[in-house]
């Protein structure tokens, strides 16, 4: 059976408190979970000046990982979903997983600015500087 092996593997990666409380996720809570972190990552990226500008990284989610190219690429997509949103529910994420992951699912600070103004993630930073690549 597959259900310890999957208790065994929860509870080693810390992933929640309490491993006999996995939570029970929906498919869009799945979702959230697995790309809400990349998001963050992403804004990261945009906020270092790794990337000239943030449809860079559309264009790199779509070619290289296989982000649905229908859904605009990750950053276009997350604009649709909102940088509050996003905010909100990392946080929130923070808090279910053990405290040795829960710096992972901090918001970045460009995720965290452009929620509390509703700027669009994909405007990328003011002034920002030349990419370092």
């Amino acid at each position: 059976e597959v259900a310890p092996l999957i208790m065994e593997s929860v509870k080693g990666a810390g992933l929640v408190k309490d491993p006999k409380q996995v939570p029970r996720l929906s498919d869009q809570e799945i979702i959230e979970f697995i790309f809400f972190p990349v998001v963050n990552e992403g804004c990261r990226v945009i906020a270092e000046g790794i990337v000239e500008k943030p449809a860079d990284l559309d264009v790199a989610t779509v070619m290289s990982m296989g982000f649905p190219p229908y859904k605009g690429g990750l950053i276009f997509w997350a604009d649709l979903v909102g940088a509050a949103y996003i905010e909100k529910r990392l946080n929130q994420m923070a808090q279910q997983v053990g405290p040795q992951l829960a710096g992972f699912f901090k918001p970045s600070s460009y995720l965290s600015q452009c929620a509390r103004s509703g700027r669009k993630l994909g405007e990328g930073v003011a002034a920002q500087a030349a990419s370092k690549l």
